[in-house]
């Protein structure tokens, strides 16, 4: 039989699936990734922009705030994170460019050795032009079997031939696709380096003026000691006039679901001893009087870490719990909330739907809005323009009111979160 070199080599399918869905995952997950971190330099962005927004406001007030350093530290942090971001990308970018690169060189020296063995084709095919002698050739066997074998030889040489004009064609066009990955890469690559170098220019800046508040904090010390401490005076009589209220609230609420349970149990001829029990029980842990309430409770619950934020721009100056104070020395904070400074006129909203269960005056003479939302309690301090009224029901979002802004241009509330008479940590609910 005609023997030839061109021949098609053996196709192991298990060996073919795997490299594909090898090549699929890594993609899948090179993806995930740098959708993750592109995600993520979106949110420092607004974060840095929020606080630009705010900073740009108090730029010009005379009185020096420990309350501008502490945003300018932030953004300073943020600014950091932001050119970690960066640089992250730009090594997963040059990361994918070395492939590309790679990929376009093995695909080249592909299509030159599908070139060659074309050529190799062709020049067979010359030799072997017409088709009477391949009809000779065939005719020319010593036996039936030996020409159908030769007739299935020109069909497959044939077929080869046409496969692989096709194969030069899909590589030329894998190739000209990976060029054009390349060169929208490289494009990316010389943005990204341009926002790191930018963003390292900023910082070096921001922390020039960090540099500058702090030697001027540190000449008015005993002026910023004195301010921080009617600050603590304010926050502790306004947390004194929200746990009373807090209280009487649990103390009202308590009450009537035990009233209901004890009225249910009544009509279902439960014993004295045991109602009286469980509604000493309920006084303690229970606030929540109908179905409707229960599940509300559960649903706030089961919403932890998923609340949206009680303002639409913002940033966290104060965190939750006891901490030493940042920039003077033996002060100590005293939180049972998140502080949030917004910018000038920026609304306060519900973080989740809910019944508006007190409203009252603070010490400076703005208003404290608490929301029950079942079990739950959320509060709201320092609103000036009340838009909600007293037990009216409020949706997730809905608005309270407007943050005040002091004569400092300072605009900043307390927020806090209570299950009962037990505070919770804010920073653990909100987003």
């Amino acid at each position: 039989m005609f023997n030839s070199k061109y021949h098609i080599k053996p196709f192991n399918l298990k060996t073919f699936t795997l490299t594909c869905l090898l090549l699929v995952f890594c993609f899948y997950s090179n993806a995930q990734d740098r959708q993750k971190l592109e995600n993520e330099k979106a949110k420092i962005e607004r974060e840095i922009n929020a606080i630009n927004a705010i900073l740009k406001e108090t730029k010009n007030t005379k009185r020096l705030s420990a309350s501008e350093l502490s945003i300018l530290k932030k953004k300073i942090a943020s600014r950091q994170k932001l050119i970690n971001n960066i640089s992250q990308q730009m090594s997963m970018l040059n990361g994918e460019i070395r492939s590309t690169q790679k990929s376009i060189v093995e695909i080249n020296q592909e299509i030159k050795v599908l070139k060659q063995d074309y050529a190799k084709m062709l020049r067979y095919a010359q030799k072997n032009k017409t088709s009477t002698d391949k009809i000779l050739f065939i005719f020319s066997s010593k036996n039936y079997r030996q020409a159908y074998q030769r007739y299935v030889f020109f069909r497959q040489y044939g077929n080869r031939q046409k496969n692989m004009i096709q194969n030069i064609q899909s590589k030329s066009d894998e190739l000209e696709k990976k060029t054009n990955e390349l060169s929208i890469k490289k494009k990316n690559q010389e943005s990204l380096l341009q926002q790191e170098e930018k963003n390292k220019q900023s910082l070096t800046q921001e922390e020039k003026v960090k540099q500058k508040n702090i030697n001027q904090l540190s000449k008015k010390e005993k002026q910023l000691t004195k301010q921080i401490k009617e600050k603590q005076a304010r926050r502790k009589k306004l947390q004194n006039e929200i746990n009373a209220a807090i209280a009487q609230e649990v103390r009202k609420q308590a009450a009537i679901a035990a009233k209901a349970k004890k009225a249910k149990e009544e009509s279902s001829k439960s014993s004295k001893t045991k109602s009286a029990d469980k509604t000493s029980e309920a006084t303690k842990y229970v606030m929540s009087a109908t179905p409707e309430e229960v599940k509300l409770s559960n649903t706030f619950s089961a919403n932890k870490g998923k609340l949206p934020w009680p303002t639409q721009q913002g940033v966290v100056t104060s965190n939750f719990g006891k901490h030493p104070h940042p920039d003077i020395k033996g002060i100590t904070i005293d939180n049972n909330g998140i502080d949030i400074r917004t910018p000038k006129g920026a609304e306060i909203r519900a973080v989740f739907e809910g019944v508006v269960s007190k409203i009252f005056k603070g010490p400076n003479g703005q208003s404290v809005i608490i929301l029950r939302h079942g079990d739950y309690l959320s509060v709201y301090t320092n609103i000036s323009g009340v838009n909600v009224s007293l037990g009216t029901k409020v949706a997730t979002k809905q608005t309270l009111g407007k943050v005040y802004t002091n004569n400092d241009n300072v605009s900043e509330f307390n927020f806090q979160i209570w299950k009962g008479n037990t505070i919770l940590n804010p920073s653990l609910w909100i987003r």
